[in-house]
């Protein structure tokens, strides 16, 4: 992890890919609509250049460093969160377990778990999910959603497992995650609804949305 052991997660991004672009309103917008609810919300994710070994929001620790979820939360009265926000096209179907699932990167996962440890703050994992099933319990037809979902990382961890060889299976035995370390991957029915976009559209036009 960033502090525990001196070496330093770097996060690399092609930021011309649609998932980046994606990605990128979703973690706007999510602000914004905490900010909407009456929480201050950090931008976190726009420090991306403060040390050029990560490209990722970074905390300066006694050890180290460690990389950071996108938006802080600040509500003096609710408390303060820390949220990782990730947009996903549909979610996963496992077929070994009979569920939806969404995940993250192992490596992430065991720093997000520092962040909380030395910040004190809980970390919340966010996705922004364009398609949706029509049958949340069963696999079923996907259709056109735009939904935010949320879980505490805790019960992400609680609630799912660790994958070694997520993503790539073994179709793709070289694609292991951040520094081969595979995925954590949790029910999609262990997640929360928090929100949804208030129109219908098309991916490219909520790209195009933030943008302007």
């Amino acid at each position: 992890m960033g502090s525990g052991d001196g070496e330093v997660l770097v996060v690399a991004f092609d930021r011309q890919s649609r998932e980046w672009l994606l990605g990128d309103a979703a973690q706007k917008r999510w602000a914004r609509i905490l900010a909407s609810r009456g929480n201050a919300a950090l931008p976190v994710y726009g420090m991306d250049e403060v040390d050029d070994r990560t490209k990722a929001p970074t905390l300066f620790v006694r050890d180290g460093l460690l990389v950071v979820p996108d938006v802080l939360c600040l509500n003096p009265k609710a408390g303060n969160t820390w949220h990782e926000v990730k947009a996903k096209h549909v979610p996963g179907w496992y077929r070994k377990r009979g569920r939806w699932e969404h995940g993250t990167d192992w490596t992430l996962v065991r720093e997000y778990e520092e962040v909380e440890r030395v910040t004190g703050v809980p970390v919340w994992l966010i996705v922004y999910e364009e398609r949706s099933p029509v049958d949340g319990e069963r696999e079923s037809a996907l259709v056109e959603s735009g939904v935010y979902l949320g879980i505490r990382l805790a019960e992400a961890v609680t609630a799912g497992e660790h994958r070694p060889t997520w993503p790539g299976g073994t179709v793709a035995p070289h694609n292991r995650g951040r520094r081969g370390g595979g995925g954590l991957l949790w029910p999609r029915s262990a997640m929360r609804l928090l929100g949804r976009e208030p129109w219908r559209q098309t991916a490219l036009a909520f790209m195009d949305a933030e943008r302007a």
